[in-house]
Formats: structure tokens, C-alpha cells, sequence
């Protein structure tokens, strides 16, 4: 009852503030016992709600999760989908105010080092945020946390999410051949058998309503569902808070995949300045790579970037060879380690190098004995300087300094479907290469017959 009175008496406030100067919004406090029964006073002696949320009437904030087992890279692309979609979405009424909220990361699979605390991260850990706030309304999780705070709707720090969304596959996608963007609530669902996501895990989400929604199309059909959440609300004043969770959001298909807005979003999603220094010094040191020489186009802002093809990169070859489940579920395209050297060989042979970087997930004994087929040729693979760094970029920080270094290469050479690899291609594409030294593939076979290779996206402006 009492949070009841709070929100009503600040929206009260709100929008006497939008038709007159009655109230001057520049408290830094807002005290819910003071709003309840002195209403009539805070009128007369020109008390104040927040100046941080006195802007923000009928807020929106967008939680998300990604299946539990899905890795760094593809939660990456995940991110793009709904900040494109975001972006858009602010322009439209009554979604002005709406907030994407950046799910905090977990401990993923391909994080094996068991000694690292890398559970709950925020996004500050591995990206600017402030960058990709310049493209779209994002908050971190600690941000939305305290933010959301502020407008007294539970007792810090729990946090009410209205309805909870969690996207189910179609169990056909096809109707008589043909694919039809809709969505379906599911009657059968029960909340027990989708816990096994992160976000809900948070002790301070506490939902209210979970509901299973049947999903397929593009990111865009999201907005339908919000515009039918919003229309059946009950009980719920326009311009109260709302907190909504979608769950499994890989299941939504991008809108506008490849296109301007597409990499507008993608080069806005800069690295955390940490880990690109990390990858900076390394370059230096071991691969006597400079940025100066490399002719990259790193402006300070992601704004100012523009068509550039110039790049030339340091004086060694990059080459991402994934193993791991991909030795197993991916023989057909995936190279033996004899295969894969050939093909470096050779590659280093046509650009006269002697050196190449690595980043690979495969063992200690596996990498012994790829440098065996390597010999004479100069091997290089990022470890943490010390225990304290490891500690403090933790795995998935350690794989982002791997690919800013597979970035700045002459020539890069990727594993077939592979989402490491992909995101380096984007990177390589921002930085300024020429196609051709970013879009390689290692081959299954080191004649290059039946090669299964990468699509090419080039960048757009």
C-alpha cells in the first residue's frame, strides 16, 4: 500500500510539472513517508521527487537471458538484435523511455578456469559502455539495479518484473513451405521446468507473472507483444514503471542483419579500454606490432569512423583454430593439426612472414604438437602476465585481448562457423582491411579441396 501511494503521489508530481512550474525537480532524494502524508505540503513548500526520474515517466525497462549453454560470441549478437531494435523502438510512443538492461554474465562454458569468480559480471568488464550508450538506450545491470531504485517501488534491492517472457520455439516453423512471423502464448506452461536461466536466478528479480510465449520472425514482432502486454495491463497507471523479461531472446531473428544499422550497433560494442591497453602492450612487445605502423582507423569516437580500406596490420599472420566440441561434432570441416599447419605454412610463405599468432581453445599436448609441424616458424599465443592480470580479465577478457590481436594482423585465417571467428571479421572490417586478408577460412584438407568457407559481410556506412 504504502509503494502503492508513493508512485501514484510522484506521478501526480510528474505531471503537474508538465503543465505548470509548480514543482522544481533537483532533490537528490525522495522520501516515501514525506510523499504519502504531506502531499499537500510538498505542494505548497515545493518539495522535489528526483531530478533522475523526474524525466522518465512511464519508463520501460527490457531484461533479456540467452539459453544458458550458448557462448560469448553469439550473446554478443544477441545484444545487436535488440539494440537495433531498442533504438528504434524510443522513437514510437509510449516506448520514449523504454531501457535495454544488459543481462550479467555468467560462468559460460567455454570458461574453464574453475579458480576465477566469474559469476555475475557486468558488461563494463569487457565493453565501453558508455560507447554503446551512444547508440542505444542500454543500462549495465548495476546501473538499472540503482537506477530503478530511485522510484521506491520495492525495498532495495529487490526489483518487480511485471511479466516475464519465455520464447519457445514453434514446433513447426514452416507452414506449407512458407515462414510466417507470429507469436503464441502457450497454455501448458510451467514456470519450474525455465530456471535453469541466469537471469531469473538474480535474488533480487522478483517476477510477478511468467508466461510462454510460441515465437518466431524478427526482432521487430517484439514490439506486438509489448503493445498487447501494455493494452491488458490491469491496474497499472500509463505512467507507472515497468519491468518486462525476455528470456531465450535468441530465438528472435534480426531485422535488419548486415545493414547500416546493423554495424552502426556492432561499432558502437568497443572493447573495455583495459583489455584493448592489455592487447596494445602485447603487440608491442612480442609481435613488435605498433599501432602507428598498422595503419588502423581507431578514431576516439565509433561516430567518426568512415569508409576506409587502407589498413595494413602488423608483421604476422592470426590464425583462430577452434577444437574443442568442434574436433567431434564438426569433422567435416574441421582440420587435422598436420592440415592446419600446411595451410599456415604456405600462407606465411605468400605474405613472406615468419610469425603467427594463435588463438585456439585446444590442449597443451595438441599445441606442442602443431609447433612440431611448425618448426622454424615463430609461434606466439597470448598468456596472462601474471596471476593478478588472469584474475582480473578473467576467460572472457583473455578471449577478447585473443581477438583484438587476431585483429591488427596482416592477414587473418578463421575456423569454418564459428562465432569467434566472426567477430573478428567484423572487428577487422571497422579497423580498415582490404576483404581479402580478413575473409579466410581454414580448409578441412590441406590441397583446399571441398572447402567449406565463411560468407563474406562487408561493412556498411
Amino acid at each position: 500500500m504504502w509503494r502503492f501511494l508513493f508512485v501514484s503521489n510522484c506521478v501526480v508530481l510528474l505531471s503537474l510539472a508538465a503543465s505548470s512550474d509548480i514543482v522544481d525537480y533537483v532533490s537528490n532524494s525522495c522520501d516515501k513517508h514525506q510523499y504519502i502524508f504531506h502531499l499537500t505540503d510538498i505542494l505548497s513548500t515545493r518539495q522535489k521527487c528526483p531530478q533522475s526520474i523526474a524525466k522518465m515517466p512511464n519508463t520501460i525497462y527490457l531484461l533479456y537471458d540467452v539459453n544458458p549453454p550458448e557462448g560469448f560470441n553469439l550473446r554478443r549478437d544477441v545484444y545487436i538484435r535488440l539494440a537495433v531494435f531498442v533504438r528504434q523502438l524510443a522513437s514510437r510512443k509510449p516506448f520514449q523511455n523504454v531501457r535495454l538492461v544488459l543481462p550479467p554474465w555468467r560462468r559460460l562454458t567455454h570458461w574453464k578456469s574453475s579458480h576465477l569468480q566469474q559469476h555475475s559480471l557486468p558488461w563494463e568488464h569487457f565493453f565501453d559502455i558508455e560507447s554503446m550508450r551512444r547508440y542505444a538506450p542500454v543500462l549495465d545491470f548495476p546501473e538499472f539495479l540503482t537506477e530503478i531504485a530511485q522510484f521506491g517501488l520495492q525495498e532495495p534491492p529487490y526489483v518487480q518484473v511485471q511479466q516475464v517472457f519465455q520464447l519457445m520455439n514453434f514446433e513447426y516453423m514452416f507452414e506449407q513451405d512458407v515462414f510466417h512471423e507470429k507469436f503464441e502464448f502457450e497454455s501448458d506452461c510451467r514456470k519450474e521446468q525455465h530456471l535453469q536461466g541466469y537471469l531469473l536466478q538474480q535474488p533480487m528479480l522478483l517476477d510477478n507473472d511468467f508466461v510462454c510465449v510460441r515465437y518466431q520472425g524478427s526482432v521487430n514482432l517484439l514490439e506486438r507483444l509489448l503493445r498487447q502486454q501494455l493494452k491488458n495491463s490491469v491496474g497499472q497507471a500509463a505512467n507507472d514503471v515497468k519491468v518486462y523479461a525476455i528470456l531465450n531472446a535468441e530465438i528472435v531473428l534480426h531485422d535488419q542483419w548486415g545493414d547500416k544499422e546493423f554495424w552502426r550497433a556492432r561499432r558502437s560494442m568497443r572493447f573495455a579500454e583495459p583489455l584493448q591497453q592489455i592487447a596494445e602492450k602485447y603487440r608491442a612487445r612480442v609481435l613488435n606490432s605498433h599501432k602507428v605502423d598498422e595503419l588502423v582507423q581507431r578514431p576516439p569516437m565509433w561516430e567518426s569512423e568512415r569508409v576506409y580500406r587502407e589498413a595494413v596490420g602488423g608483421d604476422y599472420l592470426a590464425v583462430h583454430f577452434r577444437r574443442g566440441d568442434f574436433v567431434h561434432w564438426r569433422q567435416r570441416s574441421t582440420p587435422t593439426l598436420k592440415s592446419a599447419a600446411t595451410q599456415i605454412r604456405e600462407q606465411l610463405h605468400l605474405l613472406n612472414l615468419t610469425t603467427v599468432y594463435i588463438a585456439t581453445d585446444t590442449t597443451a599436448m595438441e599445441l606442442t604438437n602443431l609447433k612440431a609441424y611448425l618448426q622454424r616458424v615463430r609461434v606466439r599465443r597470448f598468456t596472462p602476465e601474471s596471476l593478478t592480470q588472469k584474475a582480473l580479465i578473467k576467460d572472457g577478457g583473455h578471449a577478447i585481448v585473443d581477438q583484438i590481436i587476431c585483429a591488427h594482423a596482416r592477414h587473418f585465417i578463421g575456423t569454418f562457423e564459428s562465432t569467434f571467428s566472426y567477430r573478428i571479421y567484423e572487428e577487422r572490417e571497422i579497423l580498415g582491411f582490404p576483404k581479402h586478408t580478413t575473409f579466410n577460412t581454414l580448409c578441412k584438407y590441406a590441397t583446399l579441396e571441398d572447402c567449406e568457407k565463411n560468407s563474406v559481410w562487408p561493412i556498411v556506412y
